[in-house]
């Protein structure tokens, strides 16, 4: 059954890749391929053997005693008031047959298909923790953390490169933190070889309620930056540059919308590839607490990035040392700063 599980997902692979169908209807496409050629194989061994049935018994006699309907007692009452019996006939010799009979095959293969694959299929489907290439919703186990090895990993990722277009990618409602790792969110490059060339480049990065115990954001070009919220101190060194594009992004052809919610998972990584990175109309992390580790973000090209006053930052250090950071490789073209030093110690 596993090979025939395979089997699925390579015709479905197939299917998407030919005529660019949304998996999920590949998948019941390729199901119903499959049941039907299994139908059909059944129903024509099963003809072969009916008609060749002599050489298979060795031209013995084959006796089929006469099937009978169970005798069902009358009811007086209901013979009285001369209500009508309904009556069933089915004719199913020839053709008529082996057509229900394929069809009743079919269903039964289907049901069963389904039945095995759902109880036996342990790949990971969006948002469970697993790493992704999006728009395709079917990911790949990762290994466990070094940290903890024998630990399944619930790390939550992202990769992303020069063909994937999102329209919206929504992280909400959602707990982050594992002892040990560095960073909670992780929005960075894949190899140093593509640092300066590819980015996340997208109209909106929204920050609404998000806390953690530092936050970083450097290499990025942002054209308006916004910032609020309380800091355990804070180090803002963005510089200005009036040449940083705004960037809009109105096109939704051949993208999907994204969302993780109500969740809880080790950490969040977004990590870019190829030679120019992906595109994406609009991020937002929503209600988005990290016990431990920093939210860092860097080769981000954002027209805006938003953070509200709800959201907190801090590691307990105090105000006189910085847990918010914003470098001077940040890009901006306008940026307006209402961070509030306060103690704060994020757990």
């Amino acid at each position: 059954m596993l090979s025939v599980t395979e089997l699925i997902r390579n015709l479905a692979a197939w299917i998407t890749n030919s005529t660019g169908s949304p998996e999920e209807v590949s998948v019941w496409v390729s199901m119903l391929i499959i049941a039907t050629a299994g139908a059909g194989i059944s129903v024509g061994v099963s003809t072969l053997l009916w008609r060749y049935k002599a050489l298979v018994v060795r031209n013995r006699e084959i006796r089929f005693t006469r099937i009978l309907w169970p005798h069902m007692p009358r009811i007086g009452f209901l013979s009285a008031l001369r209500i009508p019996t309904p009556r069933f006939h089915f004719n199913l010799s020839g053709w008529r047959g082996i057509a229900s009979s394929v069809g009743i095959v079919a269903v039964g293969f289907a049901a069963a298909l389904t039945t095995v694959i759902a109880a036996s299929d342990t790949t990971p489907t969006w948002p469970s923790p697993a790493a992704y290439a999006l728009p395709s919703t079917f990911g790949e186990k990762l290994p466990p953390d070094p940290i903890t090895p024998s630990q399944p990993s619930q790390t939550l990722k992202l990769n992303l490169g020069n063909d994937s277009r999102i329209d919206k990618l929504t992280f909400e409602n959602m707990s982050l933190g594992k002892a040990g790792l560095d960073r909670c969110v992780d929005i960075t490059y894949a190899t140093t070889a593509v640092s300066t060339t590819a980015f996340l480049t997208t109209g909106s990065l929204t920050l609404t309620n998000v806390s953690a115990p530092t936050f970083l954001t450097t290499g990025s070009e942002i054209s308006t930056l916004t910032l609020a919220g309380k800091v355990d101190g804070h180090s803002h060194e963005a510089t200005v540059d009036s040449t940083t594009p705004n960037i809009v992004i109105n096109s939704h052809r051949g993208a999907g919308t994204f969302t993780a919610k109500d969740s809880t998972v080790d950490r969040i990584v977004i990590s870019l590839s190829g030679s120019t990175g992906p595109t994406i109309g609009e991020v937002i992390f929503k209600n988005v607490s990290c016990s431990t580790g920093q939210f860092y973000i860097s080769n981000l090209r954002a027209g805006t990035m938003t953070q509200d006053a709800n959201s907190t930052f801090g590691n307990g250090t105090g105000i006189n040392s910085s847990s918010y950071t914003v470098s001077d490789t940040v890009k901006v073209r306008s940026a307006v700063t209402n961070l509030v030093d306060a103690p704060v110690s994020v757990k």
